[in-house]
């Protein structure tokens, strides 16, 4: 494995401002076709580097390479990897050097930016490259590609075939892998090839601190993005008793729902983080003396073993217990303000109500029939809104505008994107178990060690090569108000794809910030020597 020829690949996939969604983003296709046509055998078979369009028109595409082994096998091992990035806005004033790797880090040291302590003494070290991209995760690609070029120039190490598939929007809506899932049943079928395991080389996130263990994953949590819709009663501000401010409402959910221990999912020794509000805003276009109609808000909630219709369930307990709560203190506060003024105050009196989607759908389809039915399915075919979670908002309130029952209520459902935990939490594959103490072996004789972990905590692609358990596809279809005409989640292609995966990725730090960075003698020395020996482990086991 060539150290030098990782760093320049690495640098050359930096250079490109690939943040999800962006007109740069398509232009990696076409790099990543460029540099595996200079690997000798696609130099020779360029057809073999294709590009698959995503579905739907999305603009981009998927790099699909296959690298045959010198003899004849179906097996085959798929390197998988993502080539988009998130943005770049918290680098300021330096947003253009964050690509430019060399150039940032040398720029973070004339001192013209605080850093935290730790990114500072990682600077000082001389140890570390800083740059978006370069953990999360252009390292996985340069070292995809490093393999790619070891197993020409020593064909006769290859002992399976090897698939090197990249795909953009990881970090957004992951519609890459969506289409990807889709395009790997097909292809192997084509070329007929038992894919036997995927080696992603993602940067390890755990937030576990101070282990000098690196992991092996085995495992991936889950994500499900509860979004919580709340219809208020509007009132002008003159009688703010006489409506019920569905801001007030909302907040009041937010505090029981941010942070909340309850939804920590726990498995094997294994937990997922917090949940955490990702937005919350009303619905209130422009100013007036009018209380908002209606506010909403969506949450990051991470998955072991609960499915979406528990956590719905525990979800609307929760919703229930906060409206309760409200209702209480906004009459406990107009008995002070009588008691304050000497005089009544008129108010409203309301009623907890918590629905899911599909229940405000019953609701709207008893009311106005079929009709309600072609009009929702005409909304959304023809919104122009791109923003999935957005659109859900808006897709809720066109819903809401034909429900008779105009008081107060909260209506649950999900947003876009659903990852669902995969992997092996209960154990191993027999081949991950069988190779594990041989990796261990070769990484002791490094000077390194590794440690195998049943769970990737952060979002990834990764989810989308197998099921764990039930995933309660009709509790899906019926909260997820864009499923099936904006977006959907290939569950069954998935659960036929079936193909066991392992996380091994270099050491890197602060993946997302602008203190991202990557550790140069153990990524670039002994990290590309461990993931050889990792593929060929699994090639012939």
């Amino acid at each position: 494995m060539d150290r030098q020829r990782i760093l320049e690949h690495l640098l050359a996939l930096c250079a490109v401002p690939s943040i999800s969604g962006s007109e740069s983003e398509q232009h990696m296709p076409a790099l990543l076709q460029e540099l595996l046509r200079k690997v000798p055998y696609f130099a020779a078979h360029p057809e073999r580097v294709e590009i698959f369009p995503l579905e739907n028109g999305a603009p981009g595409g998927c790099v699909f390479a296959l690298l045959p082994a010198a003899q004849p096998t179906e097996k085959t091992i798929l390197l998988l990897s993502h080539f988009d990035v998130v943005g770049v806005e918290e680098y300021g004033a330096q947003q253009a050097l964050a690509f430019d790797p060399k150039g940032y880090t040398a720029f973070l040291k004339t001192g013209q930016v605080q850093l935290p302590a730790q990114a500072q003494a990682d600077l000082d070290s001389g140890n570390f490259l800083f740059g978006r991209g370069v953990c999360d995760m252009k390292w996985g690609i340069a070292a995809d590609l490093e393999l790619l070029w070891h197993f020409c120039e020593h064909p006769a190490e290859q002992h399976a075939n090897l698939l090197f598939v990249s795909v953009p929007d990881e970090e957004c809506n992951s519609a890459g892998m969506l289409t990807a899932a889709r395009l790997l049943l097909q292809y192997r079928q084509t070329h007929r090839l038992q894919i036997a395991h995927c080696v992603v080389s993602e940067p390890d996130i755990s937030p576990e601190g101070g282990r000098t263990a690196h992991p092996l994953h085995v495992g991936a949590a889950g994500k499900l993005m509860p979004l919580i819709y709340c219809v208020g009663q509007e009132t002008h501000v003159g009688e703010p008793f006489c409506g019920l401010n569905p801001n007030l409402l909302l907040s009041e959910i937010t505090a029981q729902l941010e942070l909340s221990p309850d939804l920590i999912d726990c498995a094997q020794g294994c937990y997922t983080p917090a949940p955490t509000c990702l937005k919350q805003s009303d619905l209130k276009a422009a100013y007036s003396v009018q209380t908002p109609a209606a506010a909403y808000a969506y949450f990051n909630v991470m998955t072991l073993t609960r499915t979406p219709e528990q956590l719905l369930t525990q979800l609307e307990a929760l919703i229930t217990e906060a409206f309760e709560t409200v209702l209480h203190n906004v009459e406990l506060r107009r008995a002070q303000a009588e008691q304050k003024l000497g005089r009544a105050v008129r108010g409203e009196a309301f009623v907890p109500r918590v629905l899911r989607y599909g229940e405000l759908l019953r609701i709207c389809r008893a009311a106005h029939g079929e009709r309600f039915d072609r009009h929702m399915e005409a909304f959304l075919q023809n919104s122009a809104t791109a923003d999935l979670r957005q659109l859900t908002v808006e897709t809720i309130r066109e819903a809401h505008r034909f429900c008779p029952d105009r008081s107060p209520m909260v209506i649950v459902c999900f947003a876009p994107p659903y990852y669902p935990h995969s992997g092996f939490l209960d154990g191993q594959s027999g081949t991950l178990q069988a190779c594990r103490a041989l990796i261990c072996g070769k990484a002791s004789e490094l000077g390194e060690a590794l440690m195998v972990d049943h769970c990737f905590n952060g979002l990834t692609d990764m989810c989308y090569l197998s099921l764990r358990g039930q995933n309660d596809l009709d509790a899906l279809r019926e909260s997820f108000p864009v499923w099936g005409t904006r977006y959907a989640v290939p569950l069954e292609e998935i659960r036929a794809l079936n193909i066991p995966f392992v996380n091994f990725g270099p050491l890197g730090r602060d993946p997302h910030k602008f203190t991202e960075r990557v550790d140069l003698a153990y990524s670039f020395e002994k990290a590309p020597v461990l993931l050889l020996e990792l593929i060929q482990l699994l090639s012939v086991m």
